[in-house]
């Protein structure tokens, strides 16, 4: 519901998408557009100046809106290329807020003068970002880190962005069928799950070292080591890793390395925390992915742990299954596990909705390497979805998102990389994973304790449904599914029977009273005529809307 208090913002978003977003963004995508993108039409003439003052337009109205801005630039089914390029130049070009809010904020959270925690503070930013800065320094023992320190007030500007996007979200949800379609309460409540826990530090603290646990099968993948005596919920300290960012790497970088392993390892590393930890580093932009030469070889570097994606093992095992029929040209079974994965809404056709899927994903199987991305096609499985009276979990489009930046960075390293290839090879392994997880001990305890209770109280149960049956008091109780509709139909039934019975009586009495009273006799016949008429118009009618109502069902 919308509040008075926030109609400015509502405003101002109103006015923002009008002027910018309208006539560009692919708000509502056809069918037909996803399967043949070769047909695209081209963008207007002026579309480029619209992107870059869109961009400027949310950097002016605040970190939430710029962190909205990130998001929609790895949503290439619904914004143009001119927008995406535009709304990457978001990620680290921000302006650096002053060194006197560093200095304060970092001596409030650790409670010590920078000069007697650091032996060098770096003034200048090494980055600004929507929601803080980073700064080099070289703590007292000679390590060199980097220091991580959130805006001023950035929190409280947040929460109330979140409240103003909410609101929009639930109205247009409430009373359009694309805010319906797109799951947009979801997809906001996601956010806000997100933005909150980045704004804890020291939940991203936690976020690396889990991380750092469960990436050491993958030596050539790095996290840096957090310091937790210089970190708080609003300062992050962790090493300083040099190296160079993926999305910076010349044509000459790859004279001097080849770097087509990295690409493998780093789409094994990321089906592993997808499919088998159920948590995933989901904001690896190829600003946030460094590489670096070590010893032992070139080494990727995975940086900023604030944006973690979760799932269940429900939706992880659903997910193993939608990838795994993408590599294998099963459309059948990628929009199976895609049904299971949503909400269906009323009007589902199931077989529409495969065949358009299949469609989908042998387009993308008969395509060369260079042409696919899977990021790309779980966003175009969700706007099929969406089209068909599906609202698709927003765990889905995170995970999309996710895949889209791996795919830009795999393909960064290594111009030929197939990852269908990589998903089929590694499935065994991936399989082989999540059954040891699933088959470990631990998770039979509470089977095991029910088990236990079950074999105690059997005795004392079997013993009371003895009594009752000796007693002759053993009851049976059944609750029939849509008993209402039941009900409905069997009152249909006797009504139109005790009508059909009241026009046979009034036939009958007329012709009784025919030769002796003619004119009541005739009432008598009209008056059955008229029931007869109004009982086959009403059956008429109602078998209309029955047929209607089924129809609309079915569509």
């Amino acid at each position: 519901m919308l509040k008075p208090r926030n109609i400015g913002a509502y405003r101002d978003l109103l006015m923002l998408f009008t002027k910018y977003g309208r006539k560009d963004f692919r708000l509502s995508l056809d069918p037909g557009e996803l399967l043949s993108p070769e047909e695209e039409t081209p963008s207007e003439p002026d579309v480029q100046k619209r992107a870059e003052a869109f961009a400027k337009a949310l950097k002016e109205m605040g970190p939430t809106y710029v962190k909205f801005g990130q998001v929609l630039s790895t949503r290439p089914d619904v914004v143009p290329p001119e927008y995406i390029a535009a709304l990457e130049q978001l990620q680290d070009s921000l302006e650096p807020f002053s060194f006197a809010e560093v200095e304060k904020t970092v001596e409030e959270e650790l409670g010590i003068r920078i000069s007697k925690a650091f032996e060098s503070f770096d003034s200048t930013p090494l980055a600004a970002a929507s929601l803080g800065q980073a700064h080099r320094a070289v703590l007292r023992d000679g390590r060199e880190v980097v220091v991580k320190v959130q805006r001023p007030n950035v929190r409280d500007q947040v929460r109330k962005d979140l409240e103003v996007f909410s609101d929009i979200a639930t109205t247009l949800e409430e009373h359009t069928e694309l805010g319906r379609k797109m799951n947009l309460v979801g997809a906001i409540e996601q956010a806000r799950i997100i933005l909150m826990t980045e704004l804890n530090y020291l939940q991203e603290a936690r976020n690396a070292e889990l991380f750092r646990e469960n990436l050491k099968a993958f030596p050539e993948i790095y996290v840096p080591t957090v310091v937790h005596d210089y970190s708080s919920s609003r300062v992050l300290t962790t090493e300083l890793v040099k190296g160079r960012k993926v999305s910076k790497l010349t044509p000459l970088a790859f004279v001097e390395g080849d770097y087509a392993n990295l690409a493998a390892v780093l789409t094994r590393a990321y089906l592993k925390q997808i499919c088998v930890d159920g948590v995933w580093h989901s904001d690896p932009h190829p600003g946030n992915v460094f590489l670096r030469h070590t010893d032992e070889g070139p080494q990727l570097v995975l940086l900023d742990f604030g944006m973690v994606g979760r799932i269940s093992g429900e939706l992880q095992d659903e997910i193993i299954k939608l990838l795994l029929a993408v590599s294998s040209n099963r459309g059948n079974d990628v929009a199976e596990a895609c049904a299971r994965m949503s909400e269906i809404q009323e009007g589902f056709d199931a077989i529409k909705f495969a065949h358009e899927i299949g469609t989908l994903v042998a387009q993308v199987h008969d395509a060369n390497a260079q042409q696919i991305n899977t990021g790309q096609l779980i966003f175009n499985v969700i706007a099929v979805a969406n089209n068909n009276e599906l609202k698709v979990a927003a765990e889905l489009a995170m995970l999309a998102k996710t895949l889209l930046h791996i795919d830009g960075i795999t393909n960064k390293l290594d111009p030929q990389f197939d990852p269908q290839k990589v998903i089929g090879e590694y499935a065994e392994q991936l399989i082989a994973q999540k059954l040891q997880q699933k088959f470990n001990p631990r998770n039979f305890y509470p089977a095991l304790l029910d088990l236990n209770q079950l074999a105690i109280d059997f005795p004392h149960r079997a013993r009371e449904i003895i009594d009752l049956t000796a007693a002759g008091r053993l009851t049976f109780g059944i609750k029939l599914a849509q008993a209402e509709e039941l009900l409905a139909g069997m009152h249909k039934i006797a009504n139109r029977i005790t009508v059909g019975v009241v026009i046979a009586a009034l036939l009958i009495a007329s012709s009784m009273m025919m030769r002796v009273y003619p004119t009541i006799a005739l009432f008598g016949y009209v008056a059955a005529a008229l029931t007869a008429a109004y009982l086959v118009i009403s059956i008429l009618v109602q078998d209309r809307r029955d047929r209607e109502k089924v129809g609309v069902k079915g569509k």
